[in-house]
């Protein structure tokens, strides 16, 4: 086989391939892309606080206005109003409400991002609410009843590492503030997560859109960042979880949007799915539908499985796929 010229054709299916890439947006406002999104403001505990949790849950109605999402609030700051089942005239307390969205809408996706303050022991890790607190035990039993959803749960408060081990598994993605339950401190990440999601400096992989992998590794930079600039200790690291491997991988594992370090156990690397969830875009859209993005994801993602793999496979073998799998996606696209 003449490699050269292999791999030379290799190279104009690649070509054609990112600059589709590279103009490739979601459409937002035409099509219902089917996902809500409920913000929820713990107690704050402290006034500075407060105006800090407050301002970055507004930077995600605002995210959500423009993307189409259908956008829920449960602001902890304010003074609790209790409501009532309809059904039973039972009074629904934060955590209930955050519980009963997780449990009875069925959607394809659901965002839940809880901004504010957590605490962990041996017993349970728990994201502080106005009146009760809610576990991570709590949300995965929720969850379950809607299995067919792909998830983004994003705990942005102190010690919220631990939820990983309880909410990992397929089509989730979720990100902590920290990357152990230990780290009790209060956590800044929230507040730079809510300032990258709708910042085109933070579109890494320069196509016109922000994805919560980019704002989550854009967020943990700019975390580090701070520390650095204040001269302290770094109390907190932001970790993701989309593979299912209960593990989570810190921004530090990647270089621009790309990971430099693979997962153990041959897993795939953390990511995929969360590069898949576009929170804006900024550029023009060319067009794409939902139908069309829906059917380039699994050969996207089959490609970055392949890639997971190249180095203990045949030099050829590889090639091979990859060049069949750039081919369905010039075929899908009508390049």
């Amino acid at each position: 086989m003449d490699f050269r010229k292999y791999r030379i054709r290799l190279f104009l299916s690649v070509f054609m391939v990112a600059v589709g890439s590279l103009l490739e947006t979601q459409l937002f406002a035409d099509e219902a892309i089917g996902r809500s999104v409920l913000v929820v403001i713990g107690t704050p505990g402290e006034a500075d606080y407060e105006a800090v949790f407050r301002e970055s849950a507004e930077r995600w109605r605002v995210a959500c206005s423009a993307n189409g999402s259908e956008f829920q609030l449960i602001d902890g700051t304010q003074e609790i109003t209790v409501q009532k089942d309809a059904v039973d005239a039972k009074p629904l307390d934060d955590k209930q409400r955050i519980l009963n969205w997780a449990s009875e809408k069925k959607l394809p996706e659901k965002w839940l991002i809880l901004i504010g303050h957590g605490t962990s022991d041996r017993d349970a890790t728990k994201f502080n609410l106005r009146g009760a607190d809610i576990s991570g035990d709590e949300l995965a039993s929720a969850m379950k009843n809607d299995s067919d959803c792909r998830w983004l749960i994003a705990n942005c408060g102190s010690s919220s590492a631990p939820f990983i081990n309880k909410l990992s598994g397929p089509n989730r993605v979720i990100v902590t503030g920290t990357k152990s339950g230990s780290e009790e401190n209060f956590a800044r990440f929230g507040e730079y997560f809510a300032q990258s999601i709708s910042d085109p400096e933070c579109d890494l992989d320069h196509d016109f859109s922000v994805s919560i992998l980019e704002a989550f590794l854009s967020a943990s930079t700019r975390v580090a960042d701070f520390y650095s600039r204040e001269i302290r200790l770094a109390t907190e690291q932001s970790l993701l979880d989309d593979n299912g491997d209960s593990k989570g991988t810190p921004a530090s594992f990647y270089r621009g949007a790309r990971p430099v370090k693979q997962a153990a156990d041959g897993q795939m690397h953390d990511g995929l799915l969360a590069s898949k969830m576009i929170v804006s875009v900024a550029g023009k859209d060319v067009g794409l539908s939902a139908e069309l993005l829906r059917e380039l994801e699994p050969v996207e993602l089959e490609i970055e499985r392949l890639r997971s793999k190249k180095k203990d496979m045949d030099e050829a073998e590889y090639y091979r796929q990859l060049n069949t799998l750039f081919g369905t996606i010039i075929k899908l696209r009508n390049l």
